[in-house]
C-alpha cells in the first residue's frame, strides 16, 4: 500500500502546483466504474532445476474484471494528466503447454496503477481523447494450487511475481450528461510483464526452485460515470 500511495501522493503535490487556466470550466474530474479485462498471454517455458521440471510447461492468465478508478486535471489547452486505478483484481493462472491437464495453478492480486498523458478533442457535443503513459505492476498474495503440487512431487509451495514498469496507450470519448456528470467508454492497452519464482518443498530433493517467465498484456475496456468539479 505504501507503494501504491507513494506515487499518488507525489502526483498530488504536482496537480496543487499548476497554474489554474483561464475558464470557468472545471479543471478537475472523478470516473469510476466498470473494467473488463481481456489478458494476451505469452509464457516462456518454466526452467527447474535438471530433471525436475517437464518440457514445455507454461501458463496463461484468465481474463477478469474490476472496479475502475480515474481522475483527470486539465493541465491547458487540450491536454490533461490522468491518474488511473482500481480495485486490484484477484487473477487467476492456468497451465498451458504440457501443464494445460492442470487447469488452476495459482491465483495473485494485481496492482497496475497508471499515469498518463491526454489529448482531447471536442467533437459535436462530445469529446474523444488519445493518451499515452506508463504503468507500475506489482502483486501480492501470491499462491499456488494443490493440483500443482501434486503435479511436482511437492507437499507445498510459495511464489513471488517480480514487479514491472511497462507503457499504457488509451482511446475513449467521454460523453456530457445533465449538469456536471458524463458517462465515458475507453479502450486501453497494457504492457505487463513478470517473472514467477516458485519454490516447492519436494521430498528427498528439498526445496526446488522453479521460474517462468509471462507476458500478460490485458486489454481493458471500461465504461464510467464521471463528476467534474
Amino acid at each position: 500500500m505504501r507503494r501504491m500511495l507513494a506515487p499518488t501522493l507525489a502526483a498530488s503535490t504536482l496537480l496543487i502546483s499548476l497554474p489554474s487556466l483561464a475558464s470557468d470550466e472545471p479543471l478537475n474530474s472523478v470516473r469510476i466504474g466498470y473494467a473488463d479485462i481481456q489478458f494476451n498471454t505469452h509464457s516462456s517455458d518454466m526452467t527447474g532445476m535438471p530433471g525436475t521440471t517437464p518440457a514445455n510447461v507454461q501458463a496463461t492468465v484468465r481474463d477478469s474484471s474490476t472496479l475502475a478508478l480515474i481522475y483527470e486535471r486539465r493541465l491547458g489547452g487540450p491536454w490533461s494528466l490522468v491518474i488511473q486505478t482500481g480495485a486490484p483484481p484477484v487473477i487467476d493462472f492456468d497451465g498451458a503447454g504440457s501443464a494445460a491437464p492442470l487447469g488452476k495453478v495459482g491465483s495473485a492480486r494485481a496492482w497496475f496503477p497508471a499515469v498518463l498523458l491526454a489529448y482531447n478533442f471536442n467533437v459535436l457535443g462530445v469529446e474523444p481523447y488519445v493518451a499515452l503513459g506508463v504503468n507500475y505492476t506489482w502483486f501480492s498474495e501470491e499462491k499456488m494450487t494443490a493440483a500443482y503440487n501434486t503435479a511436482f512431487g511437492g507437499t507445498s509451495s510459495t511464489s513471488k511475481m517480480d514487479d514491472s514498469w511497462g507503457a499504457v496507450a488509451k482511446v475513449g470519448v467521454e460523453i456530457p450528461l445533465t449538469g456536471h456528470w458524463s458517462a465515458g467508454f475507453s479502450y486501453a492497452r497494457y504492457w505487463l510483464d513478470t517473472t514467477a519464482t516458485i519454490k516447492t518443498q519436494t521430498p528427498g530433493l528439498g526445496q526446488v526452485k522453479r521460474k517462468i517467465d509471462v507476458e500478460a498484456d490485458p486489454d481493458v475496456y471500461s465504461f464510467t460515470v464521471g463528476y467534474r468539479f
